[in-house]
Order: C-alpha cells, then sequence, then structure tokens
C-alpha cells in the first residue's frame, strides 16, 4: 500500500488532449496518446518512473455453438474488447518483470480488462488511463522486493530482462467485427455430427464444439512498436466417451484448427471422421489392454504431428524461468529450456532438419493458421532453421532474452516464444508405403516379437485422461507382430519422453501431413510433418483410477437398442 499523500503523483489528472483525426483508429489513438502522456507523467515520489509500456487491445467476436447426443446444447454470439497493460521500472538490463511473488503474480500486466465496445476515445483514454495506474503501482512494489531479493545473491552471468529492438509497424485495414456468417450453417452442421454418437449404443457421453473468433488486435509500446492486424481463428472439436467391460474409460475424438469455419473440410468428410471415432471406441470396448514395451516405435499420420507438438516443438522453444524472493516456489512455476545448453550439438539424427516458418501462409492448396505477419509484441516474425543435419543452430525467441540468444526472432506469442509454422523432414524420406515395411525389418532385426504403431494421441488441454508422471495418452494404437498381424489395444501411454529421444529417429516419410493446435484464444501453431519411425520410445499402462459403472443402464444406449429391435 501507498500513503494517500503519495497516490496523486500516480494517478494522473484525467487531462484529455484534442479526439483523433477521422482516418486514424480511435483506438490506436487513444493507446497512443495516453501513452504518451503516462511516458511523460506518470510517477510516485521517490520511486523510478516507468521506462517501458506496451498497451494491447483485442476487439473479438466470438461464436460458439455446442450438440450433445444430437441436441443443440449452447448457441452464443459475443463481442468483448480486453485491455492488457505491461508496465516496467528499471531499465532493460534489470526490471520489474519476470518476478514472482507467492500467491501475488509477477511484476508488470498479469491480466486484462474490459474496454468500451463504443469507439468512444474519452471513455478509453479513462480506461487505459486507470489500468495503467494500477499496473505501473504494482511495477514499483515488485521492483522493490526484486532488487531485494538479489541484493543477498551471489553474482551470476546478468542476462538482460528485455532486448532492445527497432520500432516498425504493422498496420492492416481494420474490417467490420462481426460474428461468423457461417454460424446457422454450423448449427445444423454440430446437431448433425452429434446425431452420430446419439444413435450409438456404445457411447456414454459426447460433444461436438464448433467455435470462431473474429476481429482485431492493437498494440503500441513506448519504443514506437504499432500493430493493428486481424486475426481470425476457427476450431472444430469432437470428444467422446466410452466404458469398457472392465469399467475403463475409452476417450476418442479430434480437433480441427482453421482460420474459419469455411475451411473446415467438406461435410461428407466430417461425418466419416466421426463415424470412425464410433468405430474405434466399440472396438475398444472389448479389446485387450496393451502390455508395456520399450523398443521401437511407428508414428503414422496425424499421431505423429500430435507427438511432434507435445514432445519435440516444446523443446524449441526459448523458455526462462521467472525469479521469486523464493527459489522453490520460482523453481516450481516452471524450467528453462532443456536445448538451450545443445545449441551446436546433435539433437535430431543426421538426416533430421527442422525449421518454423511463419511466412508460409498456404500449404498443399490449405489455409496455414500459424502463420502470422507480426507477434504480440509487434515484432516482424523472421522464417529460421533450427536443425540442420540433426545439429541445433539456434530456439524460437521472443523479446526475454536468454543466455547466447539475447534477441527476439519474432516468435513472443502467448505470453512466451512460440511456434508458428514448424516443419520437420528428413533427408533421406521413404514413401510412406514403405515405412511399416522398415518397421517390421527392424521387429525382427532386434528380435522383438510384436511392436506399437500409434495413429493418435489424445490432446491433454481437451481431454482428462491418464494419470501420473509420463508422456502423451495414446487413443488410437495397434500392436503388430513382426509377420504385420495387426491388433487393437487400449489403455497405453508413452512413458517420459527425454530430450535424448529425438537422437533415435530413424526413418520418416516424404510425405507430410498439415496439423493445426491451439496456442491461444486467437493464435494457431501450424506444424508440417512426416510419418516418424524411432529406434526407442517406452510405452506403458495408463493407471487411471477406474470408475464403477451407473447401477442403471444408460437411457441413451437403451433408447438406441430399443430403436434396433
Amino acid at each position: 500500500m501507498f500513503p494517500a499523500g503519495l497516490v496523486a503523483f500516480a494517478l494522473l489528472t484525467p487531462r484529455l488532449e484534442p479526439a483523433p483525426h477521422a482516418q486514424e483508429s480511435p483506438i490506436i489513438a487513444a493507446m497512443r496518446d495516453e501513452l504518451k502522456r503516462s511516458m511523460e507523467q506518470l510517477r510516485l515520489k521517490d520511486e523510478p518512473a516507468p521506462y517501458y509500456i506496451d498497451y494491447e487491445i483485442d476487439d473479438i467476436a466470438t461464436t460458439r455453438v455446442i450438440a450433445r447426443l444430437g441436441s443443440l446444447l449452447d448457441d452464443t454470439s459475443t463481442r468483448s474488447r480486453a485491455l492488457y497493460v505491461d508496465v516496467r521500472v528499471g531499465d532493460y538490463t534489470f526490471d520489474s518483470s519476470r518476478f514472482v511473488v507467492q500467491g501475488r503474480g509477477g511484476g508488470g500486466g498479469d491480466g486484462s480488462s474490459p474496454v468500451t465496445l463504443d469507439d468512444d476515445y474519452d471513455v478509453m483514454r479513462r480506461q487505459i488511463w486507470l489500468a495503467t495506474d494500477a499496473a505501473y503501482k504494482r511495477a514499483v512494489s515488485i521492483f522493490a522486493r526484486k532488487k531485494a531479493a538479489f541484493q543477498n545473491r551471489a553474482s551470476v552471468d546478468a542476462i538482460p530482462d528485455l532486448s532492445r529492438e527497432a520500432p516498425v509497424a504493422t498496420v492492416q485495414p481494420s474490417p467490420i467485427v462481426a460474428a461468423s456468417p457461417s454460424r446457422p450453417t454450423w448449427i445444423d452442421r454440430t446437431e448433425q455430427l452429434s446425431r452420430i454418437f446419439a444413435t450409438a449404443r456404445t457411447i456414454e457421453n459426447s460433444d461436438v464444439w464448433a467455435v470462431e473468433s473474429r476481429g482485431m488486435r492493437y498494440y503500441v509500446n513506448s519504443e514506437g512498436f504499432t500493430t493493428q492486424m486481424p486475426v481470425q481463428l476457427a476450431t472444430l472439436r469432437i470428444t467422446a466417451e466410452a466404458q469398457a467391460d472392465d469399467s475403463m474409460t475409452l476417450h476418442d475424438g479430434f480437433s480441427l484448427i482453421e482460420k474459419r469455419l469455411e475451411d473446415m473440410p467438406l461435410m461428407e468428410t466430417l461425418v466419416a471422421r466421426t463415424n470412425d471415432v464410433v468405430t474405434r471406441l466399440t472396438t475398444q470396448r472389448t479389446a485387450a489392454v496393451g502390455e508395456e514395451f520399450t523398443g521401437p516405435v511407428l508414428l503414422e499420420g496425424q499421431g505423429s504431428a500430435e507427438f511432434v507438438a507435445e514432445t519435440l516443438v516444446p523443446l524449441m522453444v526459448a523458455r526462462r524461468p521467472a525469479d521469486s524472493d523464493n527459489p522453490r516456489f520460482a523453481q516450481a512455476q516452471g524450467q528453462g529450456s532443456p536445448f538451450l545448453r545443445r545449441i551446436g550439438l546433435r539433437v535430431l539424427s543426421d538426416s533430421f532438419s527442422a525449421s518454423d516458418t511463419p511466412s508460409l501462409d498456404m500449404y498443399g492448396g490449405r489455409p496455414v493458421p500459424g502463420a502470422y505477419m507480426a507477434d504480440d509484441e509487434g515484432m516482424r516474425p523472421k522464417d529460421v532453421t533450427l536443425v540442420e543435419r540433426g545439429r541445433l543452430l539456434t530456439l524460437l525467441t521472443s523479446r526475454t532474452p536468454q543466455k547466447n540468444l539475447l534477441q527476439s526472432n519474432g516468435h513472443g506469442r502467448a505470453g512466451g516464444a512460440q511456434a508458428g509454422v514448424f516443419q520437420l523432414q528428413s533427408a533421406q524420406a521413404v514413401p510412406a508405403s514403405e515405412l511399416k515395411s522398415k518397421y517390421l525389418e527392424v521387429l525382427k532385426a532386434q528380435d522383438k516379437p510384436f511392436g506399437y504403431i500409434v495413429r493418435g494421441i489424445a490432446n491433454p488441454s481437451e481431454m482428462t485422461v491418464g494419470s501420473g508422471p509420463g508422456g502423451p495418452f495414446i487413443i488410437d494404437v495397434v500392436k503388430v507382430t513382426s509377420e504385420g498381424r495387426e491388433t487393437p489395444v487400449r489403455g497405453l501411454r508413452f512413458g517420459a519422453v527425454p530430450p535424448t529421444a529425438f537422437r533415435d529417429l530413424v526413418e520418416a516419410s516424404q510425405e507430410r501431413m498439415l496439423y493445426n493446435y491451439r496456442v491461444s484464444g486467437t493464435d494457431a501453431a501450424s506444424l508440417i510433418v512426416p510419418s516418424l519411425m524411432f529406434e526407442e520410445l517406452e510405452i506403458q499402462k495408463v493407471t487411471d483410477i477406474v470408475q464403477k459403472p451407473p447401477l442403471v443402464p444408460s437411457p441413451v444406449r437403451q433408447s438406441a437398442k430399443d430403436v434396433a429391435r
């Protein structure tokens, strides 16, 4: 808390400047004008003034349609404007950011506040003014605690808290922010897809979600960066559950991410994929639980892409753990990048290369949702070669410097560095039709009676499956003998996947697939990856707590049985 006499120095009198010219967005004008005033006047007596401020306003219209068992559960269209403020005191070398106080969060902006939907310049200025004042007071308090904590620590290699970058402007025309025009179509489609589960006797629960967000992102900072850029993202998510004869809960489903709902596959393709979910769950109800296994594993198609998204891509991102006055608490917030100490060393097999290319906005005739023109910090993204002939060259970075990676390459999104369009390929790739044959040869060479082919992995943000330490949960897997005979199994997950596992990649397909996933509310990452064969991975049994089934059978299952009669 600050003495009442000091508050007046921080809470500026809202002397508003002339309204913006007609041709300028009132949002950008309000942000820029309040930013200038805050940098000139915002300060508490005997406390440091801000050296850096940034504002972001996201103006987003969202359409959401949810159906369950053939009935419409939700049909909502909303519009909102959210303001994010980051105020820093100190300097580029050492500032109020990246410091965690147990129970209070870190310095700088750590939340959003609503902004008027009307383009009222004066009202926006007032809302930004109040949010800036609160963020500044918080930054001053955090900075004092951070300085005190560091005074008691032995000197270490000093890494700046914010990189110095040349300001750029990325300004695109502002469209009318409105709900998806295809909403009536997707009300019908979600009900139709959901009805497939309603008529399946084996399905206990299911959901079909169609969500689309459209809008604009506005960003300015005290260095001169300006961003005015359209944002849009659409998700179709289908999840289903069944219960095996031994009461194990089975999960399946899929998510599709595109820029717009109009970019989703044709309805007949969606119907076919939904029927595949029903078929797999029906088969798995009576399938045997898989055996634990350590050895060569083949990941095909989407299973390969999902595995790379959950295990390899996070290793390619430069993450810096937060500081704290309680080192144990800071450690619990997350670790840094394990690959940060591997730059220049081999991290993949010699034939593999990896890159991130946010400039690639089309692939195979399809839009690439992970492509973008400016990151959340106003930086223009760079296409980056990450791995060449198996050796790590660099990582994806934001404006939070890392040791030996002091500058941003324009990948600061969703609160840290993120992939944009991640690509993986092998110089010795073989046709996908040959990959299984090569896998069977490896099983025979290692005298393995069986192996596993993984074709689907659960998205941890959408399905709560598995428990305890370990790697991704597997939802579509077959046990294959060295002669090639496949048998569906269930109840498996990967063991812990160490960073060294990717040096055991032995084969990849020439064919690569585009796979997209969400990294924030309106941002996606895209992967372009082949099917992959690992020389060694560990597969474990799931240790879920099995729930007893309800005493009375599901009325949906009973109704479906009556219809069948």
